[in-house]
């Protein structure tokens, strides 16, 4: 069986109440190359795990364990190189350098994180464009590009190391229906093809399929659940 990629042990925190939260603290353990959706009934709980399992929160109380190691604790530099060598972070905005082209957007962490040369990086960069379905906008600057690109980018340039995880904030945020279904679909493809685990909250307004596990989080804990096939 696969090593869990990130385990949470004990885990609560402080809700907005000022009371510690969950009542049941939180046990789970991600798997490798899966698709995660975290939902609760209200905003907080899921965005609050969500900020747990990427590192940039601590817990009140329990434990994170990422790839076995214990990363609860560790001190902010630390943390931040694990971040960027192990996660990949999609937030609800795309966050581009609108004078960049969607290449140069893309291949950013591969010149600060792997250190690869411009070949290689080239390469690795297309792969992932056309994994995405962004490849013949490989030469348009980011200014140029609509919403949907924008995230597709973004989503491109947060995969292109290929992490161990991918965080994602508020999936489908700012966008159409039919627009958020198709970076759906494009983030859907990246467990299979990349063997990152994706961990993802989704806009409000949207409800979406294509995730193999759901976890809702409320005061009792947590609960699983998965979709019909």
């Amino acid at each position: 069986m696969p090593e869990d990629v990130i385990v949470v042990e004990q885990i609560r925190w402080q809700g907005v109440n000022e009371c510690d939260f969950p009542v049941t603290p939180i046990n789970y353990h991600f798997q490798p190359a899966r698709f995660y959706l975290l939902t609760s009934e209200q905003p907080e709980p899921k965005d609050k795990l969500l900020r747990l399992v990427g590192l940039l929160e601590e817990p009140k109380s329990g434990e994170v364990l990422l790839e076995g190691r214990q990363v609860t604790g560790l001190d902010p530099e630390e943390l931040a190189e694990i971040r960027n060598r192990k996660f990949g972070f999609l937030f609800s905005s795309p966050f581009l350098l609108p004078a960049f082209t969607v290449l140069e957007n893309v291949a950013m962490p591969l010149f600060k994180i792997a250190q690869v040369d411009a070949r290689q990086a080239k390469t690795t960069t297309e792969l992932v464009l056309s994994l995405v379905g962004i490849m013949p906008l490989v030469d348009m600057p980011a200014r140029q590009l609509s919403l949907l690109d924008q995230h597709l980018t973004a989503l491109a340039r947060a995969v292109v190391h290929y992490p161990r995880l991918l965080i994602v904030q508020d999936l489908g945020m700012n966008l159409t229906p039919d627009e958020a279904s198709i970076l759906v679909q494009a983030t859907a493809r990246i467990p299979g093809r990349l063997g990152t685990t994706v961990i993802a909250t989704a806009a409000p307004e949207f409800d979406f399929t294509g995730w193999d596990v759901a976890l809702e989080i409320d005061a009792n804990g947590i609960k699983e659940s998965q979709p019909e096939r």
